[in-house]
């Protein structure tokens, strides 16, 4: 048995190494979709409706919520 087997009392825990990753995949899919929605519609040559900027702005949100938490665990 080693010496380094053993963590001492007074070290802080160690974070998660996944912090963080389920927002940041969430986000990514949602602004993911979103900009492959408007690139169809523009295709199609109809108008997007302002309700579409909502699951964008989630899903921006998600992903720096995520990136800043794996921000914060290091």
């Amino acid at each position: 048995m080693s010496w380094t087997d053993e963590r001492p009392a007074w070290l802080p825990p160690i974070p998660s190494p996944h912090r963080g990753q389920t927002r940041i995949v969430l986000g990514m899919g949602l602004v993911c979709a979103v900009m492959l929605i408007c690139l169809v519609v523009a295709a199609f040559g109809a108008l997007l409706s302002m309700y579409v900027l909502w699951p964008l702005a989630g899903g921006l949100l998600l992903l720096m919520s995520g990136l800043l938490s794996r921000r914060r665990g290091v």
